[in-house]
């Protein structure tokens, strides 16, 4: 992955803020299902796909996406 410029970063955090419905800084399983019916309103939104994709961003596995978290995958391939 290459670095990322500010610019790039803010935008990021744009989206995650945008993102995190009730601004705590944590994307929860909630809001990340509603993250996804954004990003494609014609996904299949069965439940044990979405717990397993929310788990694989969540690589600290502590119930929630971070900013961190939330750039890793946006910028893997």
């Amino acid at each position: 992955m290459a670095a990322l410029t500010q610019e790039q970063l803010d935008e990021l955090r744009e989206d995650f803020e945008f993102n995190d419905g009730d601004g705590d800084g944590r994307i929860d399983y909630a809001e990340f299902v509603e993250l996804i019916a954004l990003l494609d309103d014609d996904i299949d939104m069965e439940e044990s796909a979405l717990r397993i994709g929310f788990s694989e961003i969540d690589t600290d596995h502590d119930g929630a996406i971070e900013f961190d978290e939330f750039v890793q995958w946006w910028t893997s391939d």
